[in-house]
C-alpha cells in the first residue's frame, strides 16, 4: 500500500475530532465514544436536541466551529445523502454510515439510493458502509459498543457483518481478546475489504488479521490483497455464504454476491490464508496466533484425566489433521517413576488423573509437562483441566486454595514447555453452562483468569482446542511453502 493510501485510512482510525450525526441520549455510539479518550474531541449533531447527555447538540455539522475529520452517521436512510453532503462541505475526510436501507434490501429504491451515495462521495470523501458498525480502535478511542474493554492489542479484525464485530467486542471481555483495530464495512459502497486488508497488513500495531467476508465486487483485487496481507502476517478467514442457502442469505444481508464455496477455498489456500469453518474457530485461532508460537509440526500430546476420553481424543486429533505420536521409551520410563500405574494410561494421550488433584510434593503435573515437551515428535500440548466439578465434591469450600496450588504448579510446567522447549501450549477449562453450582462456576472462572494472566490460550472445550491447534498447524504448513509461491500461482482461483 502506498504511503498516501495508508495515511488516508490511518486518519479514519485516528481522527483528531469526531462527530456523531444523529446523536441521542439512547444511541450506542454516543455512549461508547463518551466512555473513551475520544470524549474530549467529540461533537454531537442532531437538530432535535439542544443537548445530548449534557453536551451541546448542533443542528448541523456545518455549525461546529472546529474542523472535524470523521463522522458517524446514524440517521434514517432518507437523510443520509444530506448528511454526507454536509460532511463534504465541512471538509470531513471520512464517514461511517451505520444506517441500513440500501442495496441490501434488494429493493429498487434502496439500490438507487446507494448508487446516488456512491456518486455523491466519489473523489470527495471516504465512506465505511452503509449498513455496518464502523470502526473500533482502542488506541484512538473509536468505539461502537459501550461494553468494549478498549484495551489495546495486536489483532486486526475485518468483518462485513456488524454482529461479528460485536462478537469480537464481547470476546474481549470473555476471552481476553485484545484488538488493535476492527472495521465492520457492510455494503462497501466505497472502502471495501481489499482496502482494509492492505492497511492492516502495513499497520505496525497489528500482528494477526481475522477476516469475515460474505462477498466481493472485484475478485482479482481481493486476491491480490489477500496475498499481500498473508505474505506479511497471519491471516485467518471465515467465508459466509459457501452454500446455496448461505449465499442467498448473504445477498439479503449485505447485498453481496457470495460466489462458489470451492472457488473461495482454493483462492484462500493459494493466497496463504488459513480458512476456518465457524466464528469460534475464527476468534480462537486469531487469539492464539496473537499470543503463541507457531508449532513446527503437527504432532500433539493431550494431558488428560480420563482413559475413556483418551480414545476419543485420539480420533478427534487425527480427524483434524493432527498426529498423536507415541512417547519415546525414555519418556515413558520417566513418567512411570511418579505416575501411578493403576487407573492410568502412560501413553499419548496421557491419562494421569491422580496428578490433577496433587497440590503438593514431588511428581506433579509440572513434571509431566516438562517430560512431554522434551519429546521431539511433540510440537503442541493440550492440557485438559476439566476436573473442577470433582474438586468441589471432594474438597468443598477448601477447593480454592488447593486449586490455586495445583494451577501454579502446572502453569510453571506450561511456561517451561512454551518458553524453554518452544511448544505451543493450550489449556481447556470447561464449565457446564447450566450448572447451578456457584462454587464450580467461580473456581472455573478463577482458573481461566490465572491461565490468561500467564498468557496461555484457554478454551471451554477440547473440541475447540483441537480445532485451534489444527488451524495453527495448517498455518505452519502454509509458511513452509511460502518460498514456493510460484508453484502455487499456476491455475489461480479468481472470483
Amino acid at each position: 500500500m502506498s504511503n498516501s493510501k495508508f495515511e488516508e485510512l490511518n486518519s479514519i482510525f485516528f481522527p483528531r475530532k469526531t462527530a456523531v450525526i444523529g446523536a441521542s441520549p439512547k444511541d450506542n455510539y454516543t455512549y461508547s465514544l463518551l466512555a473513551t479518550k475520544m470524549r474530549d474531541n467529540l461533537y454531537f449533531v442532531n437538530p432535535n436536541y439542544g443537548e445530548v447527555l449534557g453536551r451541546k447538540s448542533y443542528a448541523s455539522i456545518l455549525d461546529i466551529e472546529a474542523p472535524v475529520d470523521y463522522a458517524v452517521i446514524a440517521v434514517p436512510a432518507q437523510f443520509v445523502l444530506g448528511a454526507v453532503s454536509d460532511c463534504i462541505g465541512k471538509g470531513v475526510r471520512g464517514v461511517h454510515i451505520f444506517t441500513s436501507g440500501f442495496s441490501e434490501t434488494g429493493l429498487p429504491e434502496g439500490i438507487r439510493l446507494e448508487k446516488k451515495l456512491a456518486d455523491l462521495a466519489s473523489g470527495k470523501i471516504r465512506i465505511i458502509g452503509p449498513n455496518c458498525m464502523g470502526s473500533y480502535c482502542p488506541k484512538s478511542g473509536l468505539s461502537f459498543n459501550p461494553a468494549s474493554t478498549n484495551v489495546e492489542g495486536s489483532i486486526g479484525v475485518i468483518t462485513q457483518s456488524g454482529t461479528f464485530a460485536q462478537m469480537f467486542v464481547y470476546a474481549g471481555r470473555t476471552m481476553d481478546m485484545k484488538i488493535s483495530k476492527m472495521v465492520s464495512y457492510g455494503n462497501a459502497v466505497d472502502l471495501d475489504c481489499p482496502d482494509f486488508l492492505e492497511y492492516m497488513a502495513d499497520d505496525p500495531d497489528t500482528s494477526v488479521i481475522a477476516l469475515y467476508i460474505e462477498g466481493i465486487k472485484d475478485g482479482k483485487r481481493l486476491r491480490t490483497a489477500l496475498e499481500y496481507a498473508a505474505g506479511k502476517k497471519p491471516l485467518v478467514a471465515l467465508k459466509g455464504g459457501v452454500t446455496r442457502a448461505g449465499g442467498r442469505v448473504a445477498s439479503s444481508h449485505t447485498g453481496s454476491l457470495a460466489g462458489i464455496g470451492q472457488t473461495w477455498s482454493t483462492m484462500f489456500k493459494q493466497s496463504g490464508v488459513v480458512q476456518v469453518d465457524d466464528v469460534d474457530d475464527l476468534i480462537n485461532t486469531a487469539k492464539t496466533m496473537s499470543s503463541s508460537a507457531i508449532p513446527s509440526g503437527n504432532g500433539v500430546s493431550i494431558v488428560t484425566y480420563s482413559g475413556g476420553f483418551a480414545v476419543v481424543q485420539s480420533d478427534m486429533c487425527v480427524k483434524a489433521g493432527l498426529q498423536v505420536p507415541q512417547f519415546s521409551q525414555k519418556a515413558i520410563d520417566e513418567l512411570r517413576t511418579f505416575v501411578p500405574a493403576a487407573g492410568t494410561m502412560i501413553g499419548n494421550p496421557l491419562d494421569s488423573w491422580q496428578l490433577f488433584y496433587k497440590y503438593s510434593g514431588e511428581g506433579r503435573l509440572s513434571d509431566v509437562l516438562r517430560i512431554v515437551s522434551g519429546e521431539k515428535q511433540i510440537h503442541s500440548i493440550i492440557l485438559q483441566f476439566d476436573v473442577i466439578r470433582f474438586m468441589t465434591l471432594m474438597w468443598g469450600q477448601g477447593a480454592e486454595e488447593k486449586l490455586r496450588a495445583i494451577a501454579e504448579d502446572f502453569l510453571s510446567g506450561c511456561r517451561y514447555a512454551r518458553d524453554k522447549a518452544g511448544r505451543l501450549v493450550v489449556i481447556t477449562v470447561s464449565l457446564e453452562p447450566y450448572t447451578d453450582n456457584d462454587l464450580e462456576r467461580r473456581l472455573s472462572v478463577l482458573l481461566k483468569k490465572m491461565c490468561e494472566e500467564a498468557e496461555f490460550p484457554v478454551f471451554p472445550s477440547l473440541k475447540e482446542a483441537i480445532r485451534t491447534v489444527s488451524c495453527m498447524c495448517r498455518y505452519a504448513a502454509t509458511k513452509k511453502i511460502d518460498d514456493k509461491r510460484g508453484l502455487r500461482d499456476g491455475g489461480r482461483a479468481t472470483l
